[in-house]
């Protein structure tokens, strides 16, 4: 076989194998475009079915137990009941966490899980607190809850940790202060 030949022979063995390759890509940039059609459409779908607002509403509901917390290495669990009824499309509670610290040599520590009772699957919200020699200070923030309306009607507080030392002015308060809904 002559050299034209072969190099004839390797050149068409070349375009086949380039061929395939862009047939190939062909097939998957069909297939490409087929899913991220039906993603979009889905997406779309989505968003259509979804409120367009978020309101938030403010509120004071305040639990006995859980007004001044003052817990050394215990861990309990306080569940507390709603007492009025949230509406059907609440999305989340808004948890006021309070810390009052009035001890410059003491500890003021608390850390505890908070969701609602029977909706661990939607989330929970992990509070982390550590306060120590600080003299006259309170702390304050707030916390989302994941709430789904089908479920239960109150709140689990779960203390993982706890350390307070320095008197009875080092304490937590925690408090359902708003909601959200969509």
């Amino acid at each position: 076989m002559s050299d034209d030949k072969i190099r004839l022979a390797k050149l068409e063995a070349l375009v086949e194998h380039l061929q395939t390759q862009v047939s190939d890509l062909t097939a998957a940039k069909v297939k490409t475009e087929a899913e991220l059609k039906i993603t979009q459409d889905m997406a779309r779908t989505a968003v259509a079915g979804c409120s367009k607002t978020w309101t938030l509403k403010r509120t004071q509901i305040v639990f006995p137990n859980l007004e001044k917390i003052a817990l050394h290495e215990q861990s309990p669990t306080y569940v507390e009941r709603m007492p009025t009824p949230l509406p059907n499309n609440t999305r989340a509670v808004i948890v006021q966490v309070f810390c009052n610290f009035w001890n410059t040599d003491g500890h003021a520590y608390l850390n505890v899980d908070i969701h609602q009772d029977g909706n661990e699957e939607g989330g929970v919200a992990s509070v982390e607190n550590t306060h120590y020699k600080v003299y006259a200070n309170t702390f304050y923030y707030e916390v989302m809850v994941p709430w789904n309306g089908d479920l239960s009607d109150r709140l689990k507080f779960e203390v993982k940790s706890s350390y307070q030392t320095g008197g009875d002015r080092n304490w937590y308060r925690l408090r359902v202060v708003g909601y959200i809904l969509a």
